[in-house]
């Protein structure tokens, strides 16, 4: 997908990427609206599952949507 792609979709829409999309940090950066070093940040922390190839990330979409899912806020009335 083309970034211009990446920026039309709707946060609920994210769990419609295909299981084996291969993704950048660049790419979740545009999905998400945060800067692009938060999403490396998170990939070097191991918050995000993603693979490392000379210093540059890949995360494949299944591990992105699980990453999404567990991010999620829960309200203390519900918890």
């Amino acid at each position: 997908m083309s970034n211009k792609e990446l920026k039309n979709i709707k946060i609920h829409e994210i769990f419609e990427l295909p299981d084996e999309e291969i993704l950048n940090p660049e790419d979740i950066a545009v999905l998400v609206g945060m800067h692009v070093e938060s999403v490396r940040r998170w990939c070097r922390q191991g918050k995000l599952p993603s693979y490392c190839f000379g210093n540059k990330y890949i995360i494949v979409g299944e591990d992105f949507k699980i990453f999404m899912k567990r991010s999620k806020v829960t309200p203390r009335w519900e918890s």
